[in-house]
């Protein structure tokens, strides 16, 4: 009973600080109608500027490391990252308020990726400044015990905080004009601009807010976990903001502050029953996953009806059948056809780091005809891309190492195991759409990379499966110039090409678009809704496969390490990059 308690402690205090990311998450959403994936990352960027401020910075007053010092920087860098909140709202999202989501979604990332970044560059540029311990003092030093568990002054400070959030936020939004007024345009944005209403300022505002509650839970999950480092407060935290915003309804401010309640408490009592790691992001992929399907709108929010593909994915329109075949039609296509005839005969001449860095833009490449199959020809949205690849990955390597399974029989087995899986994951996508079918596959990826990756059935633990390419014909795939095992993978694209263009001209490829434009209206013509994304995602899943497959071939081992979350939202931005709906434009954006 006394463990019970203890990591009952644990769970209402995470809880409670993920409530307060989720709650900034909601408050910009309903401001702005936007998903910040950047927001916890708000949260790393503060944490390590307060602790820098605290630690090391001369210029404040009291000494190095003191309680008065840390309450000083914990204010400016709070102060800090909502200018920065502030900053964004002005010069970039106000500029995209008329984009579909999509492209909203993909600003996102790009903050989200440039906040890690400059985070790196600033406190973890070489390997001394990675191996620092970093840590942040209570302002109360105070502490009493529940069960086995000490509850520090740490714990009582998240208490304090999201008590006194939720009155002065309860209160400014029943009783303030300017609060009922945010809440309006929430509702009704065209309504409220008919009132007289400011939708630049309650964007504003919701961005600014958003970004304070961000960095103060970025500071009191620091000082609760008493470590500070870039993967606590990077796709982890993202992934449990994200659940508690979803778990509590996205358009549910209450919603949120329950909803990480949920989230910590799950989180805690699944780590006192399971010691394995991974085990809590599992769960709660099923449990986001779930709740999604059962309630679309949360525990406490209600469902978007207005939540379609024509707002969340930009249209694609194909030009005239009289511009077909002209110079700006056939101008993208030669172009990406140039780079790779130049990459292939470039590999002749050039040494293995240049064509492993050539092997690298072709797996991205296949990844990027994948995912404008389902995104760019169905309108279906996925984040979770990468895991798939990585499904690839784990198929071949347990294939051809542990069972000896020839190569050439695993490569396509790898194929259609990344189909099935993606056949799983569609059939949440014939009940959740857009953001929240996003967000789904989001954290499938992390309970494949942080689970089902480092299992013993899968990947042997952390150790992974190693892989010693073979021979095949004149191929060498261990050939240390890497150029067979390039020429392997540029075949698999054009494959993936093929497979892709085929489709767009069938009659599969008419159902694709029409979902894509309007799903809808392309039910009520008769489009069957359920074959056609299914049949999308499933493509879409073994070509992502097959690149797993040829990634891990050049690697020689599949490792949970190499599937990491963080780089199917850079998968997203680089089809984006290239050209959302052109396999052209694949090429090109990898």
């Amino acid at each position: 009973m006394n463990e019970l308690l203890g990591f009952l402690a644990i769970g209402v205090s995470r809880g409670f600080v993920y409530g307060l990311l989720a709650l900034g998450i909601v408050l910009i959403y309903k401001g702005s109608r936007t998903i910040n994936f950047a927001h916890p990352y708000f949260g790393l960027l503060a944490a390590f500027l307060c602790w820098w401020m605290t630690d090391r910075a001369g210029f404040l007053p009291f000494a190095a490391g003191s309680r008065p010092r840390f309450a000083l920087a914990a204010l400016i860098a709070i102060g800090l990252v909502a200018l920065n909140g502030y900053g964004i709202e002005h010069s970039m999202m106000r500029r995209l308020r008329g984009s579909p989501r999509l492209v909203m979604l993909v600003a996102t990332i790009a903050l989200a990726q440039g906040t890690v970044g400059i985070v790196t560059l600033l406190f973890n540029r070489d390997q001394d400044a990675a191996n620092t311990s970093r840590t942040l003092p209570a302002l109360l030093h105070v502490s009493f015990t529940v069960g086995n568990r000490v509850v520090t002054g740490a714990d009582i400070q998240v208490f304090l905080t999201v008590a006194i959030v939720g009155i002065c936020g309860g209160l400014f939004f029943r009783l303030s004009k300017f609060g009922v007024g945010i809440r309006a345009a929430a509702e009704n944005g065209e309504a409220a601009r008919l009132l007289g209403i400011s939708i630049d300022r309650v964007s504003t505002f919701t961005w600014v807010v958003g970004s304070i509650l961000a960095a103060i839970a970025g500071i009191l999950i620091t000082e609760v976990r008493n470590s500070l480092d870039i993967a606590t407060l990077s796709t982890g935290f993202l992934v449990r903001g994200l659940a508690a915003a979803l778990v509590g309804g996205l358009t549910s401010l209450p919603g949120a502050i329950i909803g990480g309640l949920v989230v910590g408490l799950a989180e805690s009592l699944i780590q006192w029953q399971f010691s394995a790691p991974g085990v809590p992001e599992t769960i709660l992929f099923v449990v986001v996953l779930v709740v999604l399907l059962v309630r679309p709108g949360g525990l406490f929010g209600q469902r978007e009806e207005t939540e379609d593909k024509v707002s969340f994915v930009p249209t694609i329109r194909q030009l005239p059948a009289r511009l077909r075949g002209t110079a700006g039609d056939l101008g993208t296509r030669y172009l990406a056809a140039l780079v790779v005839i130049f990459m292939c005969l470039l590999s002749l001449v050039t040494g293995p780091s240049v064509n492993g860095i050539f092997i690298s833009v072709v797996v991205f490449a296949i990844v990027g005809v994948s995912l404008t199959v389902l995104m760019g020809f169905s309108g279906q949205i996925s984040l979770g891309h990468w895991g798939l690849a990585g499904v690839g990955a784990f198929t071949l390597a347990d294939l051809f190492t542990r069972l000896h399974v020839p190569y050439l029989i695993a490569l396509p087995a790898s194929f259609v195991m990344g189909m099935i899986v993606a056949l799983i994951i569609g059939f949440s996508a014939l009940r959740i759409r857009g953001l929240y079918l996003a967000i789904a596959t989001l954290a499938f990826n992390l309970a494949a990379e942080v689970f089902i990756f480092r299992s013993q059935i899968v990947g042997r633990s952390t150790r992974g499966v190693q892989i010693t390419p073979p021979k095949l014909g004149p191929f060498d795939l261990y050939s240390p110039s890497h150029r067979p095992l390039f020429f392997l993978s540029v075949i698999c694209l054009g494959l993936s090409l093929v497979l892709a263009r085929n489709l767009a001209r069938s009659r599969s490829g008419r159902g694709f678009f029409a979902i894509r434009e309007n799903e809808k209206a392309a039910a009520t013509l008769g489009v069957e809704l359920t074959r056609y994304k299914l049949l999308a995602f499933a493509v879409s899943g073994g070509i992502a496969a097959l690149a797993g497959a040829i990634a891990a071939t050049q690697l020689g081992q599949a490792a949970a390490g190499d599937w990491d979350t963080g780089r199917s939202l850079l998968l997203v931005a680089m089809v984006m990059i290239g050209g959302l709906g052109s396999l052209s434009g694949a090429i090109l954006g990898s």
